[in-house]
């Protein structure tokens, strides 16, 4: 039986790309080396507000995205929701580890802002607010969802992130 192939790692140093991309690191508690894999984060604030139904929400949300190699395009409804504010998140590894390789696509501009606008354009698709359904006569009692209002979606940050996964194998 073959042994399971373990990634190609990039080496003990982040692999740079463009310097104007943000990058930074989840938080973990690190034991030992560990494999740092690239993801990208998005934050953003998102408004609702409905003055005919009494709608002034204000929403922040934030996900995760796994980059895979080659990736051109990122599709952010297959990302998992997170409870990190860009404020969580670290300028430094917390621990000593490898890295995976970057791909060439997430260490350039061009690709990175049509990511942080498909972000921006999937927030706007997708994020609602449900309301419990109007009392009527006639018995439609379907609930009411309130998409953001009209620019309404504030993307805070796109940034790639390094993940901790789990420790070296000497």
């Amino acid at each position: 039986m073959a042994e399971p192939s373990r990634p190609r790692l990039a080496g003990p140093s982040r692999p740079l790309g463009d310097p104007d991309i943000p990058q930074f690191y989840l938080p973990a508690k690190a034991a030992g080396k560990v494999v740092y894999a690239p993801r990208l984060y998005g934050a953003a604030t998102i408004v609702f507000a409905d003055k005919r139904r009494g709608v002034n929400e204000t929403r922040r949300v934030a996900f995760l995205v796994p980059i895979e190699p080659g990736v051109r395009t990122i599709d952010w409804e297959t990302a998992t929701p997170v409870h990190l504010a860009p404020a969580d998140l670290l300028t430094v590894p917390p621990g000593a580890g490898e890295y995976m390789p970057l791909p060439a696509a997430a260490m350039k501009v061009p690709a990175f802002t049509r990511w942080a606008k498909s972000l921006d354009r999937c927030l706007a698709r997708t994020q609602r607010v449900t309301l419990p359904a109007p009392a009527k006569s006639d018995g439609d009692t379907a609930p009411v969802a309130i998409a953001p209002k009209r620019g309404g979606v504030n993307v805070e940050l796109v940034a790639i992130v390094w993940e901790a996964l789990d420790q070296v194998q000497s």
